[in-house]
């Protein structure tokens, strides 16, 4: 086994937490508003109850065959077709990698703007790379100090522009129909598609055993801290203005003011988004070597770090030419590849691990 780290249950859903909701703060709150309008909200809760359908499913497959990654169970248990998924899972992560490195250059540029995009990107390629070298149990330990942290200091923000919101605009509700709802909803589904970086995990996790009622869990507290994101905006700005804003949580942080002590809460915001996306390009760039190395039967997944930071930051500039194309791939390509990859894929793949696992009795009798 490459990785010798083990971390805990909660520990992981903690990984979970910060890794989804910094992508749902940043970009996905722009896509369900624009889809759901006012009634985004409603998208969100039935979006993540069709997205535990792929938390269910890579949680059983990690647990039909436990103490192997998704890679491995891929390249030993299902063949020729298995090696080519897991080429298209690894090439996924590095997606997800380089989607998160653009976002915190982006992010930071409507701060910085005479800041050029690769110094952003050197950033968080330097620091991703970092904590992947140290390892999982190092980052799990830092998220875990990390998050409360985030929590705290969401709760505050939240506070602070309670006086500036106007819920009456999430009314009326179901206002255009279900339909807006429910496109909302596949998006927010497809949101929870990236639970799928845990079947790289899971294997690691001290209490396997227990871990599905910790994922669902962690699910629910995504949830949570997505509502408020999610009405703020709407409620501050009215609908059609805050479906027009690139970063809707920036935005409304902006309008704060707590007098001459605290008058500019965008750079908490920017900690925010640093330590966020920090860990989830790390989650995602540690699943991405490790598969590798484990695809290629390598004994240590530490040598290839250094070639994929440099791969991962020219990935990351090469990658859209602006931030309308990035909007763009948000709502015309990252929709369908996380249904393909996070869901229906774990799905197909734990009703095959079934049948496997009926056969092998039959084939042990015979």
């Amino acid at each position: 086994m490459i990785e010798k780290g083990r971390i805990s249950n909660i520990q992981t859903g903690m990984l979970a937490v910060t890794s989804l909701t910094i992508i749902g703060h940043l970009i996905l709150l722009t896509v369900v508003i624009n889809q759901s309008q006012q009634d985004g909200w409603i998208a969100a809760i039935l979006g993540t109850i069709l997205g535990l359908i792929g938390v269910v499913a890579i949680t059983k497959l990690s647990q039909h065959f436990p103490g192997v990654t998704l890679i491995e169970i891929l390249f030993k248990h299902f063949g020729t077709l298995g090696k080519f998924i897991g080429v298209l899972y690894l090439v996924y992560f590095y997606i997800m990698v380089i989607l998160g490195v653009r976002l915190f250059g982006e992010a930071y540029r409507m701060m910085m703007f005479e800041t050029p995009l690769w110094a952003f990107t050197l950033v968080i390629v330097l620091l991703t790379t970092y904590l992947v070298f140290i390892g999982l149990e190092t980052l799990a330990r830092t998220n875990q100090i990390v998050l409360p942290i985030i929590v705290f200091i969401a709760i505050i923000v939240v506070l602070l522009t309670m006086g500036n919101k106007d819920y009456s605009n999430l009314l009326p509700v179901f206002g255009q129909g279900f339909p807006p709802i429910g496109v909302g909803a596949i998006s927010v589904m497809a949101w929870f598609g990236e639970f799928v970086i845990l079947g790289m995990i899971l294997p690691y996790v001290q209490r396997p055993q227990k871990i599905l009622k910790t994922n669902i869990f962690a699910a629910v507290i995504v949830l949570i801290f997505f509502l408020g994101p999610i009405t703020g905006p709407i409620a501050m700005f009215g609908p059609q203005e805050a479906a027009r804003l690139p970063f809707p949580t920036f935005s409304a942080v902006r309008y704060i003011n707590a007098g001459e002590i605290i008058n500019r809460f965008d750079a908490i915001a920017a900690i925010f988004w640093t330590v966020g996306l920090m860990v989830r390009v790390s989650v995602f760039y540690y699943g991405l070597i490790l598969g590798t190395a484990q695809a290629f039967n390598l004994r240590s997944y530490r040598s290839l770090i250094i070639p994929f930071a440099w791969l991962i930051a020219v990935g990351a500039l090469l990658f859209i030419r602006d931030f309308m194309e990035l909007t763009e791939f948000m709502f015309e390509t990252y929709i369908p590849l996380n249904i393909l990859m996070g869901i229906a894929l774990p799905v197909i793949l734990v009703l095959f691990a079934r049948r496997l696992k009926k056969k092998s009795p039959q084939t042990k009798q015979s």
